[in-house]
């Protein structure tokens, strides 16, 4: 009966409370975070929340809704601490969203941030990673974003639906980062946010009062690694071949020409993508198959007849086209950057393990540059809307 009695009493004093808990009201909750390489420093900006400012009982509050706070150091670590001689509270990484890396610091390399972000037991894995493009980081967490009070939420939000609906860009989780850096054969591609217009006004409320702010944010290209360091830029057209080779492609849309200053507008509703390789005579060659589905959605041109089926295989072949040619620029620009962003060296290694351990060391430098790419790209279009021909005059 004693040993029962003990027991029931151990338990009970296991069950008295939390031993670690921290209250709401003595953390700052983060929810973006930027490091630029400066004078030989990390500088480091924590975005945290206002939480009476996004309440949603108070309207108009004098204060932003967000507070930055900055470090600097010789480690990530140092800068955060440095952080702490003005931050009235112990920040917490818990519900980070948005982490934007400076240009400046990627180009020198992320390997340090990344070891530094993986050892912290607080952060989880599945924030979004950017980088700045023209200008500081710092910059881009410091500007009042409409609809949204939040700028992290707000860029997080437009980076995870301009991937749905629109292809140059990709939204690329920490987790994904740890696995490109630590895998072998494909490389890291991040996308860029650039700040356009007065970067001053942008860190003013009256940023928000205009119909259209004077100062805003886009996501303009997809940024090339070799390594973890930035190498070079992808432009518009190869940033979409970039996910559609990648498989990350969901929705976008296709212009062909149909007259002068008239085009037609082609909608991808879905894509699959698969990697096939071959070694032939020592030379490894990888078919990119792709398979999208399509409508049409524009059809200013009175002379396209789209009840014609000879249209629509022409319009399908054009649109095919167009999707070749952003894939094969993709590709030259890896070959150039020495760089397998698009990850055949990966499908190799699954498809022909004893070739690829053999060439794995030099692949970006030599092999990948030998590759030998064949595109099976199928483009079909579905629908034409609700009407064939247009039945304005």
């Amino acid at each position: 009966m004693r040993y029962k009695i003990t027991i029931i009493v151990l338990v009970l004093l296991m069950l008295t409370g939390c031993w670690s808990r921290r209250e709401l009201n003595e953390l700052l909750i983060v929810l973006g975070v930027s490091v630029d390489w400066e004078d030989g420093e990390y500088l480091v900006s924590f975005q945290v929340v206002n939480p009476g400012e996004i309440s949603a009982q108070k309207r108009g509050g004098e204060r932003p809704p967000s507070t930055l706070y900055q470090g600097r150091g010789k480690t990530m670590f140092e800068a955060a601490r440095y952080l702490t001689a003005e931050a009235p509270r112990k920040v917490y990484m818990g519900h980070l969203q948005l982490f934007v890396i400076g240009e400046s610091l990627a180009r020198r390399g992320i390997k340090d941030f990344v070891d530094s972000s993986f050892r912290d037991n607080e952060m989880r894995m599945d924030f979004n990673i950017v980088v700045a493009r023209g200008t500081k980081a710092e910059n881009i967490l410091k500007l009042y974003t409409p609809m949204e009070k939040l700028p992290s939420y707000s860029m997080q939000q437009s980076l995870q639906t301009s991937q749905k609906s629109w292809a140059p860009t990709v939204a690329i989780t920490m987790d994904e980062v740890l696995n490109k850096l630590s895998g072998d054969g494909f490389e890291l591609a991040l996308t860029g946010i650039q700040m356009i217009g007065d970067i001053e006004v942008g860190r003013r409320k009256e940023n928000v009062e205009y119909f259209q702010p004077p100062s805003r944010y886009r996501y303009n290209g997809i940024a090339a690694f070799k390594e973890d360091k930035l190498i070079g830029w992808l432009n518009e057209d190869e940033s979409k071949g970039y996910t559609d080779i990648t498989d990350h492609l969901d929705s976008t849309s296709i212009e062909l020409a149909c007259a002068k200053q008239e085009y037609i507008g082609i909608e991808v509703t879905s894509s699959d993508t698969k990697l096939k390789t071959k070694v032939i005579n020592g030379i490894p060659e990888v078919t990119v198959s792709i398979r999208t589905e399509s409508n049409i959605v524009d059809n200013p041109c009175k002379d396209v007849d789209l009840t014609d089926p000879k249209t629509i295989t022409r319009l399908e072949e054009g649109a095919r086209e167009i999707m070749q040619s952003h894939t094969e620029a993709t590709i030259a620009r890896a070959k150039k950057f020495k760089s397998d962003i698009v990850g055949f060296g990966s499908q190799l290694g699954k498809d022909h393990p004893a070739y690829w351990n053999s060439v794995k060391e030099n692949w970006n430098d030599d092999m990948f540059l030998q590759t030998k790419v064949i595109y099976d790209i199928h483009l079909f279009i579905r629908q034409t809307g609700t009407t064939g021909n247009s039945t304005v005059k």
